[in-house]
């Protein structure tokens, strides 16, 4: 009995044990440790937190603004509950690398300014956060751009560039390649894990800024932040980065500066053209051309224009095509009879009763054909650009490639004879509104009418060399108004009131140019409808005759005639 009373005592004190290693050892394997979370749980908290400033700060809570005076500052201005702003660093580059300010880390929370040197003056700066944000302002400019943040574990990287032209800094695009990511324009920013990148600027040693006209070589690369930076005077290097980091390409702008004439051929600026055993002359009315050189637009006379152009690249932009338009003389007996039939001298006037302007009267085009240099010291790229190493002269050639001539059209509208106003609430005779001579222009379907636009205004229109124009129609014209006529019956005299007069047809149209005065009769029923060429200056006069005046027809009745 007592043996099988202490067998059994030894098994419960054996389960005991058993219970209570292997219960604690299954609580233990079957709960999640707590290290294996920390580092998500950590990672989470940290783009929170990155996160959150940054939509405050864009948010503008605080609003950043960087005055770049003689005294340059950053001013914190807040519009809400003050959001604190743990600053780590605030950098300024000085034109060959990023120089920090600060001794030590500044939270901002509150209305504040945060002065910098004055060495800072007129140059971008970083601001660098407790959250491994950046913020890049740009003198007298407020935060905008660049925010780092990037996938959890990642290390934002963020590649810019600068031309230092003199004393100025200018923000560039250029193509890097950074490990094995495909070609990108700065600035840019990468998401890497720590480790050693190769970086690569494929741009070259030399770029050009169409926008100053400048020409810019590399000169090396800088590392702000948390790394370090191998080889940095090679266009392609390598850097290591264990933390949040600016790598920036620097390029220096070649500041030699050569004396350039740049000129025209070809092209008549403010002179004169005798024609025609000097029966013609042509007065230039342009003097100059624009150019644009370097994105800035110029204006080149006769005698050119004297630059000084920097070592490097220049963009010289003429015009393709320019027109030239000329106040037209000659001396020709068909536009000295012109001019006293004309019942209108709008832009047309006569000197001594021998020569006769037209102003305007003949445009010519001109084609670009390119641009030449007086120097092997001055290579012309292409038609647009070119190469200054040295004073010389560039020359843009120009060819003929059209001209254009004036038709002047006009009415003359009378009353047949023995036929007068004495009273009209509105204008019947001479160069009177009316588009009224239809023509069409040869080697085309179009069809368009010629006149006065207005009341004793003629129409000024410019046909291509060559054009042929054949009359088709010659429009009558109806006039509504109050007309007090005098009509003389042999020796007898009869007085009409009349509110509307009608033309009865065509008289004729006379056309001048320099070598024909030609008198046409347009009237279909005897196809006598004509073709007009264009081949210098024209003036054409339309004859018309008003011949029924009365009231208006309504479908009953006579007019008065």
């Amino acid at each position: 009995m007592r043996k099988a009373l202490s067998s059994a005592i030894f098994l419960i004190i054996t389960l005991i044990i058993l219970l209570s290693v292997l219960i604690p050892a299954l609580l233990i394997f079957n709960s999640t440790p707590i290290y294996s979370s920390q580092g998500q749980i950590a990672s989470t908290g940290y783009q929170q937190l990155q996160k959150n400033e940054q939509n405050q700060v864009f948010r503008g809570n605080p609003n950043i603004y960087y005055n770049s005076s003689l005294t340059p500052y950053i001013e914190f201005l807040y519009g809400s509950i003050p959001y604190p702003l743990n600053i780590t660093q605030i950098y300024y580059f000085n034109g060959t690398t990023w120089v920090p300010t600060l001794k030590q880390p500044i939270v901002v929370a509150g209305n504040q300014n945060i002065y910098l040197p004055s060495s800072a003056f007129n140059n971008p700066i970083l601001i660098v956060s407790s959250q491994a944000n950046f913020y890049f302002l740009n003198p007298n400019t407020s935060v905008t751009t660049v925010t780092i943040s990037g996938p959890a574990g990642k290390v934002p990287v963020y590649v810019t560039a600068f031309v230092i032209n003199g004393s100025k800094i200018i923000p560039v695009s250029i193509q890097v390649v950074l490990g094995a990511n495909p070609p990108l324009l700065t600035p840019q920013v990468y998401y890497l894990n720590p480790g050693t990148y190769s970086i690569s600027d494929k741009n070259g040693s030399t770029i050009f800024l169409q926008g100053y006209g400048l020409t810019a070589t590399f000169q090396n690369w800088t590392l702000v932040g948390y790394g370090n930076l191998n080889s940095p005077s090679k266009l392609s290097t390598t850097f290591t980065v264990t933390g949040p980091l600016v790598l920036t390409a620097i390029y220096k702008a070649q500041l030699q500066k050569f004396n350039v004439l740049i000129n025209t051929n070809g092209l008549p600026l403010g002179s004169t053209i005798t024609l025609n055993n000097n029966q013609v002359t042509l007065t230039s009315l342009n003097k100059t051309i624009p150019v644009l050189i370097d994105n800035k637009q110029y204006y080149i006379g006769s005698n050119g224009l004297q630059l000084q152009l920097t070592y490097g690249y220049h963009v010289i932009q003429f015009p393709s095509y320019y027109n030239i338009t000329f106040n037209y003389t000659s001396t020709s007996s068909n536009y000295i009879s012109a001019y006293n039939a004309m019942p209108i001298k709008n832009g047309v006037s006569m000197q001594n009763n021998q020569v006769v302007t037209i102003q305007g009267g003949q445009i010519n085009c001109y084609q670009l054909t390119g641009l030449s240099s007086s120097t092997s010291k001055i290579s012309v790229i292409n038609s647009y650009t070119v190469f200054v190493n040295g004073s010389g002269e560039i020359t843009a050639s120009y060819r003929s490639y059209s001209t254009y001539y004036l038709v002047i059209a006009m009415n003359y509208f009378e009353f047949p004879s023995g036929v007068w106003a004495t009273y009209n609430n509105t204008p019947v005779n001479g160069s009177i509104a009316g588009q009224l001579l239809q023509v069409q222009i040869g080697g085309t379907n179009q069809q368009i009418v010629l006149g006065n636009p207005q009341n004793y205004i003629p129409e000024k229109i410019y046909f291509k060399a060559g054009t042929e124009l054949t009359i088709t129609l010659d429009y009558l014209i109806d006039m509504s108004g109050s007309f007090t006529l005098t009509i003389q019956y042999y020796q007898n005299y009869q007085i009409v009131h009349a509110s509307y007069l009608h033309s009865y047809y065509p008289i004729y149209v006379t056309l001048y140019n320099l070598t024909t005065k030609y008198v046409y009769f347009p009237e279909a029923s005897q196809g006598n409808y004509g073709t007009i060429g264009i081949n210098s200056p024209t003036i054409l006069i339309n004859y018309q005759e008003w011949k029924y005046y009365g009231e208006p027809y309504t479908g009953g009745g006579n007019s008065n005639g």
